[in-house]
């Protein structure tokens, strides 16, 4: 199995959350400092993304300097969708997983397309992962 065969799927965040930085910098055009701004916009937008791989979900980040981070389904604990207006207009949500990884307790997916598609496919994934594991789930609250 090659490199790319085990990459279920890449996500990236939508242009549509740069409108304004774009529509600023054509209309702004002339005092350079916002083309700039909407092309660094654009650039940052163009540079993130989503792997969902066949254990792990993994947001790649970054233009010059390169973050990653990664979150295995079985620590998975709950996910939420956010869906402001201005992106269910555009088929954006924002899908917000909080996990049990003490470095990394929430993952946040920012403006990706068919949020609820994407959420049920992380919630079957972390029960299949957890069940081929053997991880039980316990939380200890107010002890």
């Amino acid at each position: 199995m090659t490199y790319s065969d085990k990459i279920k799927k890449v996500v990236s965040p939508s242009q549509w959350t740069n409108l304004i930085w774009i529509i600023l910098g054509v209309i702004l055009i002339q005092t350079v400092i916002f083309p700039i701004l909407a092309l660094v916009k654009i650039l940052e937008i163009y540079c993130w993304r989503y792997e969902f791989r066949q254990k792990t979900i993994i947001e790649r980040k970054g233009i010059l300097s390169v973050t990653r981070r990664e979150v295995h389904f079985y620590r998975i604990k709950s996910i939420k969708i956010d869906e402001p207006l201005w992106m269910r207009i555009f088929g954006l949500a924002n899908v917000t997983i909080k996990t049990s990884d003490p470095y990394l307790p929430e993952l946040l997916l920012y403006a990706v397309p068919k949020g609820i598609k994407i959420r049920e496919k992380i919630r079957s994934k972390t029960h299949e992962e957890r069940r081929s594991e053997g991880i039980k789930e316990f939380d200890m609250y107010n002890l």
